[in-house]
C-alpha cells in the first residue's frame, strides 16, 4: 500500500494522489491511502478532501482515506497550532502503522519516484504534468467523470452553454494576494494576449471563472465589460469541484497561475480529434522555475 500526504487544494490533491498512483501501479499495487490530516493547512481552512468525488481510476484501485476528524479540527483553532498537532499526528499515526516504510520527500528526494516501491510515503507537491502523462499511460483516465448526480447548477450549464466555441478564463485571486512575492496577480494584459492567442472575436462568450467573482470585474474591467462576458457564480450550496468541472468542459481555457485551472485544461479532452487551445502564463509562480507542462499548451509572459 502506497501512502500519500495529501495537503492543498484540489489542483495539488490531484497531482499528489496521480503521484501515488503511478508508485502504485509501477509496483503492481491496488491500494492508496491518503493520509487527509493536512489539508486544510494554509491560507484556507475551509478546504475540503476533493479529489475523490471523481472517477479517475479503474474500481480495482482501492483508495481509503485517514486523518479527516484532524482536518476538521483544525478548522476551529489558531493555524499554527492546528497544523502542528495534525503533523504530530500524521507522524505518530505513519511510525505505528507504517514502520518499516520509506519516506520520500520531494524536497530532498534520494531516489525518484520510479525507483519506490509500494512500501512508500509521499510527501510533496509533485507539480509535474510528465508524472501525469506517465499515469496516463498506466491507466488514469482522461475524461473527468462526476461520482454523485451533478447539482441542478451544474447540470443547466451544461446544457446551455457552448463548450465548443465559448472560452473560459480563470482568476485566482483569495489567498494569492496575500503572498505577492509567491504568487502575484495576472495583469489584464497577460489575459487580452490569451484572448488573441486563441482567436477570440466578440461574438464568443466568455466565461469568467474565479475564486473571488465579486472582484473579478475590478481586475480585469476591459474583458468583463464585452457585451458576450460572463461571472460564473456557483450558489453556495454547490461545492467547487462542480466549478471545475464545468471549466473542464471548455474546449479553449486560459489558465490562471494555478493547478485549478491547469488541471481544468488537461481534462478538457472533448469529441475525439478535438483541437483544444490553453493558454498558461509564465513564470507559473515567481519564486520558483516553471512545472512541466504539456508542449501543446501556448506560454504567455505573465505581465
Amino acid at each position: 500500500m502506497v501512502v500519500v500526504q495529501v495537503q492543498g487544494g484540489l489542483g495539488n490533491q490531484l497531482f499528489q494522489l496521480v503521484a501515488g498512483f503511478c508508485v502504485a501501479r509501477q509496483n503492481s499495487d491496488s491500494h492508496l491511502l491518503l493520509d487527509a490530516s493536512r489539508v486544510s493547512f494554509g491560507t484556507d481552512k475551509s478546504r475540503r478532501l476533493q479529489v475523490l468525488n471523481f472517477n479517475l481510476f479503474s474500481p480495482e484501485l482501492k483508495v481509503d482515506v485517514w486523518g479527516e476528524s484532524f482536518r476538521r479540527l483544525a478548522q476551529f483553532g489558531p493555524t499554527r497550532l492546528s497544523s502542528a498537532l495534525a503533523i504530530s499526528a500524521s507522524k505518530i499515526h505513519s511510525k505505528l502503522r507504517f514502520k518499516n516504510y520509506f519516506y520520500f520527500s520531494e524536497d530532498n528526494p534520494k531516489v525518484s519516484l520510479e525507483q519506490l516501491d509500494s512500501r512508500s510515503i509521499l510527501n510533496g507537491y509533485f507539480n509535474d504534468f510528465s508524472i501525469v502523462e506517465r499515469a496516463f499511460s498506466l491507466g488514469l483516465r482522461n475524461n473527468l467523470e462526476l461520482k454523485s448526480q451533478p447539482s441542478q447548477w451544474l447540470s443547466d450549464n451544461l446544457n446551455e452553454v457552448d463548450f465548443e466555441t465559448s472560452i473560459a478564463i480563470h482568476v485566482r485571486l483569495g489567498d494569492y494576494l496575500k503572498f505577492p512575492q509567491i504568487f502575484g496577480k495576472l495583469s489584464e494584459d497577460y489575459y487580452l494576449t490569451g484572448l488573441e492567442e486563441v482567436s477570440f472575436n466578440e461574438s464568443q462568450q466568455v466565461f469568467l471563472f474565479s475564486d473571488q467573482p465579486n472582484l473579478v470585474a475590478n481586475h480585469l474591467p476591459k474583458i468583463s465589460s464585452y457585451k458576450n462576458c460572463k461571472i460564473v457564480r456557483q450558489p453556495s450550496a454547490v461545492p467547487s469541484y462542480e466549478n471545475f468541472f464545468m471549466m473542464s468542459q471548455f474546449k479553449n481555457i486560459i489558465c490562471a497561475n494555478s493547478t485549478f485551472s491547469m488541471w481544468a485544461a488537461w481534462f478538457n479532452q472533448g469529441p475525439e480529434g478535438r483541437d483544444k487551445r490553453v493558454v498558461i502564463p509564465t513564470p507559473y509562480l515567481l519564486d520558483r522555475a516553471d512545472m512541466v507542462t504539456p508542449s501543446s499548451w501556448r506560454k504567455i509572459p505573465r505581465g
